[in-house]
């Protein structure tokens, strides 16, 4: 028997060993996973890390590429602005000659009307005229009222030797009545206009009329005419007008 429980006692020794032996192992190969996982993920992130920077270096490229195209946007528009200022630059000189031959040519133009016109064969000294403009239109005065037109030189331009001419001619209907007529000077609101200075006031004019002043524009280069039909409170008035002006020397 002793043999027997001693060969028992053995083998459960072995037995017990084996089983330490496989729980290492097992321990051991867990371990090894754990390892191998920890591994695993290390080298998804590097991966991940590895991509990111071919993006971020595939981005780079592509802003660098971006930067390059503005630059040469930069560039071409630079060129066009430079361009653009030495276009302006040789329109202003070109504009600046032509002013100094019309000037000269005026110049040469007034001096042979001087020289060689001034006097006409009977002697009288010849007056040179330039036309500004001409303006026509009709309207009508009613009945115990006034009507008015603003004139102006505008954009014409009166030499220091020269005087301004306004001439004026109208026809009235029925051309049997009369109408009183004024000249003012400058821009004149209708309320103010009686006491308003003016060339030509209140002149009454029967069927239709003309003439010439000068001075009508000494104010701000502008004049008022004003058709005034106060006086009739029965029979309006039609005004069929034309005035012109002129620089004359």
């Amino acid at each position: 028997m002793s043999n027997l429980q001693l060969e028992l006692k053995m083998a459960r020794m072995e037995t017990d060993n084996a089983s330490r032996s496989m729980r290492e192992k097992t321990a051991s190969l867990t371990e090894m996973q754990m390892e191998i996982d920890l591994v695993t993920r290390s080298a998804m992130d590097a991966n991940a890390r590895a991509a990111e920077g071919i993006e971020v270096a595939e981005s780079a490229k592509t802003d660098k590429a971006q930067v390059e195209e503005l630059k040469a946007k930069v560039a071409a528009l630079q060129e066009w602005a430079i361009a653009s200022s030495a276009a302006k630059e040789a329109v202003i000189e070109e504009n600046k000659m032509l002013e100094r031959k019309l000037q000269e040519y005026e110049r040469l133009t007034i001096e042979e009307d001087t020289q060689g016109g001034a006097s006409s064969p009977n002697g009288k000294t010849k007056i040179v005229e330039r036309k500004l403009w001409t303006k026509t239109s009709s309207l009508v005065v009613g009945a115990g009222t006034l009507e008015s037109r603003l004139f102006e030189l505008g954009e014409n331009k009166v030499m220091d030797f020269e005087t301004v001419i306004l001439r004026w001619k109208f026809d009235i209907t029925p051309n049997d009545q009369d109408i009183h007529f004024s000249i003012l000077k400058g821009k004149v609101d209708l309320k103010k206009y009686r006491d308003a200075e003016a060339v030509i006031k209140d002149r009454v004019v029967v069927g239709g009329g003309g003439g010439e002043v000068q001075g009508a524009f000494a104010v701000h280069n502008a004049c008022t005419v004003v058709w005034s039909n106060e006086h009739s409170w029965v029979r309006p008035r039609a005004i069929k007008f034309s005035i012109e002006t002129f620089a004359v020397m």
